[in-house]
């Protein structure tokens, strides 16, 4: 008895059979790929918020004026300032060319460069700063006063003598003594190694308002 030959599928199908084999690891690969890099890149971002540079934060705490001389409409003195330097980052911060600027009357009258450094992964360092200002002109919008004068009113009919040595006395009195307003900026620049690989530049300053007495130099208050 003949035996018959076993019959084939049809050629369309075979042909699907083998595509969709043929595909099947190519879908694969393609999702693996998605994959690895969707866990690279959030990798990526969690490095970046870890290790993400920052500016470091300064905060001034101390003004000195301990040397002052006023002759003649002109004043010097030596300034002092004392400062905390805070790096946030986890990377040392190698700070240099950083500087101090002490301005009055809209001009610059001073200044220092700090020498280069470097501040440990979330340290705070001091910087104390001094030197001294040369002699400079002291004009008009160098003064200020905290508050205008009292204006004295007075009868039609003219006051007692007393009464008008009284009210200039109050005058006098109430007339708070000029101040001499001077501006300081700390700058602070330097660089943040992080990962031991990507070096970044980081930059911070601070401005700081600070009154003086002009009669004997006293520091009657800052602000910054």
């Amino acid at each position: 008895m003949a035996r018959s030959a076993p019959e084939l599928p049809p050629q369309y199908y075979a042909a699907a059979r083998s595509g969709h084999r043929s595909s099947s690891p190519a879908a694969s690969c393609v999702v693996a790929l998605l994959f690895l890099l969707l866990a690279a890149g959030g990798a990526a971002a969690a490095l970046f918020l870890l290790y993400r540079p920052r500016a470091p934060a300064i905060a001034v705490t101390a003004v000195q004026l301990p040397a002052f001389a006023a002759a003649n409409g002109t004043v010097a003195f030596t300034f002092q300032q004392l400062a905390s330097v805070r790096n946030p980052n986890r990377a040392p911060l190698a700070h240099y060319d950083s500087s101090l600027r002490v301005a009055c009357g809209g001009g610059e009258v001073g200044s220092m460069y700090i020498p280069a450094g470097q501040i440990g992964g979330g340290r705070t360092q001091y910087m104390a700063t001094s030197f001294n200002v040369p002699a400079f002109a002291v004009a008009g919008p160098a003064l200020s006063s905290a508050a205008q004068p009292a204006t004295i009113s007075v009868p039609a009919s003219g006051p007692s003598p007393h009464v008008t040595a009284a009210l200039v006395e109050q005058q006098q009195q109430q007339q708070p003594p000029p101040v001499m307003e001077v501006d300081s900026l700390l700058v602070v620049k330097g660089k943040v190694t992080v990962l031991k690989v990507f070096t970044h530049h980081v930059e911070a300053a601070k401005v700081c308002r600070i009154g003086v007495s002009p009669a004997d130099g006293r520091v009657l208050g800052f602000r910054c």
